[in-house]
């Protein structure tokens, strides 16, 4: 077995990686077809269609830990029990698809999505940059950690930054509204369990360009669970725009004189743009500070009571929730995470992470809470006219194992996983893709991330030969390597 420095080679849980292999059901020489499956992405992913840009406003759901293929949309129940799992299939709202059982509500609104079945890419750790900006961040990439980062600003932006930086160019993002143009919910990426997740920030563009974050919640609290959050208690509230009882608001009107000031005389020293950007974002947390119009919109308790209790009564589902109302009232870019609260033993506070109790975390809140967020989303956006212009995405940066555990849980996997659209220029009703007997690797339309997020730039009205361009002014291609999955596109 192979060794480094006298230890296994393992990955977060200690799993060997050898383990990784038998976990799939195949031998390592699997691992050597990355050159083919490039060659046939390239091949069947291609789209030579002049964007539509029909898609006005993107959500992005963003489940982190990694969730299963074989529990959501790409169930084999042909397979042995150790792989196929205890639960069933059901028919969905498109002929041939079925789906799990626990999936009930989202089953017969299938029709309103796109499905991508062949997501993969070599990286089965933490690294969310891999899927949330189509590259491997600069630290924490293919099994050296956790995928926590602290170079953020060499690395390329999240595609959501890189939608607010081209939408500011176009003219269609005014970044000096009352309401921000790029937000994120509940909290920053990894802010309770007390990391910082590479992927959905500026990068490159800047820190300007990093998603206004709210922040609800303490390190360990059973938050995504049913029951996890209540109407008494919850508020969304702008990391960092939390007055001290000690500053009233003609203290804050002084405080801002007198940087404004200052801004005045180090205008004159400095010009360079990471000092604009730093001045931009200053400047936009003391608008919110005294913005009664953003504490407005942030205010769920102005929802009906009816509509909150079919979204769920956890903090995903009250984000998915907040989300619309953000879009509805003009904020185009919007981010939902379900998250870890705390790396722990408890399974209830590790997200989709399910190395161990797998299916009692997924048939006690995983798959219930996704069902009806993302079903009741789908009903809201159509119900109010949204949905052709929302473009919803829904994003993990893995799959897991086909193989189930000793300890009841499925591993990382990225052979093969899900990706779902809906909404704002994609094909309702469309399944891309598709694995092989055990869901363990790509049999057909290989997708990269690069592909997935070409075709989100694509639906918004940006081409293959769209170029954004880093604090110096260097240029690089929006999409990458990447090409819009003509599929998925209506």
């Amino acid at each position: 077995m192979l060794r480094l420095l006298g230890n296994k080679k393992r990955v977060c849980d200690g799993t060997t990686r050898r383990e990784l292999l038998v976990a799939g059901g195949l031998s390592g020489l699997s691992l050597g077809m990355g050159g083919l499956t490039g060659q046939l992405r390239a091949a069947n992913a291609v789209s030579a269609v002049a964007p539509q840009g029909k898609a006005k406003s993107v959500i992005c759901l963003f489940l982190f830990g990694g969730w299963s293929q074989l529990e959501t949309f790409d169930m084999k129940p042909n397979a042995a029990e150790e792989i196929r799992g205890p639960y069933k299939p059901i028919a969905s709202s498109i002929p041939g698809l079925q789906v799990c059982e626990h999936l009930p509500l989202l089953s017969q609104r299938m029709h309103q999505t796109a499905l991508i079945r062949s997501l993969t890419t070599p990286d089965p750790s933490h690294n969310t940059a891999r899927v949330l900006t189509g590259f491997n961040s600069q630290s924490g990439s293919l099994l050296k950690g956790q995928g926590i980062n602290p170079a953020i600003a060499g690395d390329k932006p999240y595609f959501m930054s890189a939608l607010q930086y081209l939408g500011e160019r176009r003219g269609t993002t005014n970044g000096d509204s009352t309401l921000p143009p790029h937000m994120c919910l509940p909290n920053r990426l990894g802010l309770l369990e007390g990391y910082n997740r590479t992927g959905p920030y500026g990068g490159i563009l800047g820190s300007r360009f990093d998603p206004l974050c709210t922040q609800f919640g303490k390190n360990g609290e059973h938050l995504f669970e049913f029951g996890g959050v209540n109407a008494e208690t919850l508020s969304f509230v702008p990391d960092g725009a939390v007055l001290h009882p000690e500053i009233t608001l003609d203290r804050l009107d002084r405080r801002r004189s007198l940087l404004e000031q200052v801004e005045t005389q180090r205008r004159d020293l400095d010009e360079s743009t990471a000092v604009a950007n730093y001045a931009l974002r200053e400047d936009q947390v003391m608008r919110l500070l005294t913005s009664d119009r953003i504490r407005e919109v942030l205010d769920l308790n102005r929802e009906p009571a009816e509509l909150r209790d079919r979204y769920g009564w956890n903090l995903f589902g009250q984000s998915v929730l907040l989300s619309r109302r953000l879009v509805e009232n003009g904020v185009p870019l919007v981010t939902a995470i379900w998250d870890c609260t705390k790396e722990s033993s408890d399974i209830s506070m590790l997200g989709w992470d399910t190395h161990w109790d797998h299916f009692k975390a997924c048939e006690g809140w995983l798959l219930p809470g996704i069902d009806r967020a993302i079903s009741s989303l789908l009903d809201d956006l159509t119900e109010r006219g949204l949905l052709d212009e929302t473009l919803v995405v829904v994003l993990s940066e893995m799959g897991r194992t086909p193989r189930v555990n000793t300890r009841s849980g499925r591993d990382h996997w990225t052979g093969t996983f899900c990706a779902l659209l809906a909404g704002g220029g994609t094909q309702p009703g469309a399944v891309y893709g598709s694995s092989d007997a055990i869901a363990s690797y790509v049999a057909d339309l290989p997708v990269d991330p690069q592909d997935v997020l070409a075709t989100v730039y694509h639906s918004v009205g940006y081409g293959n030969d769209t170029m954004i361009y880093d604090n110096q002014n260097r240029p690089t291609p929006l999409y990458g390597e990447g090409h819009a999955i003509e599929g998925v596109l209506a």
